[in-house]
């Protein structure tokens, strides 16, 4: 099958194929197999792989087209063409030794993470005054070695580098809390100067939360007022801290003008991709203490990448094993309770569990209904919203907008975000201030906005003006004209969601199963609930997302393996 056969179908799109023709050009003879790999490989990493499996391609095709697999080079000939071609070598392709083909730059960035992370697994030093050290654990921590929190800590005493991982309501900000005031106690023991505390988050509105989240942990955590005073309440996004270019994601911080912090928290780790973990790994000081926290389960960027979820997988390696901490019980939700259970049922591809749980009625909890029943539901969202929207006080708006949120998969189409927006703002009340709910699509790092931040849109003394929450509590105002691009924010995409909570989600989901539709996709959509979940769509489309898993290709693994110390 051939680059135009695969481009008229839809399976690959113009920047693919001019990608491939423009790298072919480049050789001495255009070879259309190397053509082929090259789209197939854009295409990749447009869909968040960071490479080309050539032994996996034809299956990944058939899966995602939902068709019979296009005819492909046999894999050996194929791998046999592209080791013959120019374009490797120092060229624009690399292809590695489980014949995975990628573009150079994302090679160099898995390359680049494994090798920082091989740099910081030298033992830290000075060892820790021990008879210190188990009396801090055992007041911040309590008595049971075999804690998961205190495996945590220890984890982040002995290691520059370490994760912790869980779920919804397992007490990770509350435990990376805790591990930041051990760090700080271990500065001040040693050396008697506080060290500099940096909390980060991938989005404005998840540093919100990550800021206010170690504000109310700090109220719980015994220890001395000076090591309270170190840890900070402001959590900045990751772009900020690297000082990320008004455009494009070029960085003011990396290796040679690091960033100020000699412990560095980051939150939400899975919204993170290849190109800005490498930037932060590059940035940090080699003698810092990273600690990277989030949920391997939830979605994974936008961009591509896996990196969370490939740092648990490497956790099977010798020397990176102890360095990933896994928090399993959960004490947001009752796990004999309907959303509790609906939640683990997903996390753990369980449709028996799932369509028992639609059939039940969920003791309010967990509701469902067929697509048909949309329009109740939609007047429903609209009076709620018709509630958020008259609050014209901004920490009051903010305060009612965390009750309640529209998801969807999709941005476009009848069950997509702007169509089921249009239909939320058609339906509402009418109220006498109007106040708009909005959400960046931009990054701006001159305002201090960035894509998904939530804020609200009105009018004061007949100028339009857009307020956002700021970092860690206080709110700003901004001239409507000064906003880079926005969209109305009445319902949101489950990506958009993420590094978000609600008392109660609405799920929407269309009509007809397709590849996108995910266990992580479902699972990170219901996770955004505190209280009650309300999903509306045909059962089969739920039931086939629970047994679909997403894949990203990486060889992260490999990489992490290959350069071990």
């Amino acid at each position: 099958m051939t680059i135009a056969d695969l481009q008229a179908t839809g399976v690959l799109e113009l920047l693919d194929v001019e990608l491939a023709r423009a790298l072919g050009a480049m050789t001495s003879a255009v070879n259309p197999e190397v053509e082929l790999a090259i789209a197939l490989t854009s295409r990749n990493v447009r869909r968040g792989h960071a490479c080309l499996p050539l032994g996996m391609a034809a299956n990944d095709l058939a899966s995602t087209t939902g068709e019979a697999g296009p005819v492909l080079p046999e894999q050996g000939s194929w791998a046999n063409a592209l080791c013959a071609s120019e374009l490797l070598d120092d060229g624009p392709l690399v292809l590695d030794e489980k014949q995975r083909l990628y573009l150079r730059r994302y090679w160099e960035l898995e390359h680049d993470i494994a090798t920082e992370l091989t740099k910081r697994s030298t033992p830290k030093s000075p060892e820790a005054d021990h008879a210190w050290l188990a009396g801090a654990l055992d007041r911040l921590f309590g008595h049971d070695p075999k804690s998961p929190h205190r495996l945590a800590a220890q984890n982040a005493i002995d290691h520059r580098v370490s994760v912790l991982c869980g779920g919804p309501g397992t007490g990770k900000t509350t435990t990376v809390a805790a591990i930041v005031a051990l760090l700080v106690e271990g500065r001040l023991h040693e050396a008697r100067l506080a060290p500099k505390v940096m909390l980060l988050a991938p989005t404005g509105k998840a540093a919100v939360r990550l800021g206010e989240a170690v504000s109310r942990a700090k109220e719980t955590i015994d220890a001395a007022d000076e090591v309270l005073a170190s840890i900070p309440v402001e959590a900045i996004t990751v772009h900020r801290a690297l000082g990320m270019r008004r455009h494009g994601m070029r960085f003011s911080r990396g290796a040679d003008y690091p960033v100020d912090a000699d412990i560095i928290v980051l939150d939400e780790a899975s919204m993170i991709d290849l190109g800005l973990m490498r930037q932060l790994l590059v940035s940090a000081p080699v003698n810092a203490t990273i600690l990277i926290v989030g949920d391997p389960d939830q979605l994974t960027s936008v961009e591509a990448g896996s990196v969370l979820r490939d740092l648990v997988r490497a956790s099977n390696e010798t020397w990176w094993q102890d360095r990933v901490t896994h928090l399993t019980k959960t004490y947001r939700y009752d796990e004999a309770q309907p959303l509790g259970q609906l939640v683990a049922a997903i996390r753990d591809g369980n449709p028996t569990a799932i369509e028992k749980l639609l059939d039940s009625d969920g003791a309010g909890e967990v509701q469902w209904s067929p697509l048909g029943d949309l329009g109740d539901e939609l007047d429903r969202a609209a009076m709620k919203w018709s509630e958020i929207v008259s609050a014209t006080e901004p920490k009051e708006h903010f305060r009612r907008r965390a009750q309640y949120v529209v998801l969807s998969p999709h941005r476009k189409g009848p069950i997509g975000t702007r169509q089921l927006g249009v239909t939320i703002e058609r339906r509402a009340p009418r109220v006498d201030l109007a106040v708009h709910p909005i959400i960046i699509e931009e990054n701006n790092r001159e305002l201090g906005v960035y894509n998904g931040d939530l804020g609200m849109l009105f009018e004061r003394e007949g100028t339009p003006l857009a307020t956002f929450q700021r970092e860690p509590s206080g709110f700003q105002d901004f001239a409507e004209a000064r906003l880079p691009r926005y969209s109305s924010a009445y319902a949101l995409s489950v990506h958009k969601a993420q590094g978000s909570e609600f008392d109660e989600v609405l799920i929407v989901m269309p009509e007809e199963d397709g590849p996108l539709l995910t266990r992580e996709l479902l699972y990170t959509a219901v996770s955004r609930a505190r209280r009650r979940v309300r999903l509306v769509g045909p059962r089969e489309v739920i039931v086939a997302a629970v047994r679909r898993s997403a894949q990203r290709f990486s060889g992260l693994v490999d990489r992490v393996a290959a350069l071990a110390p």
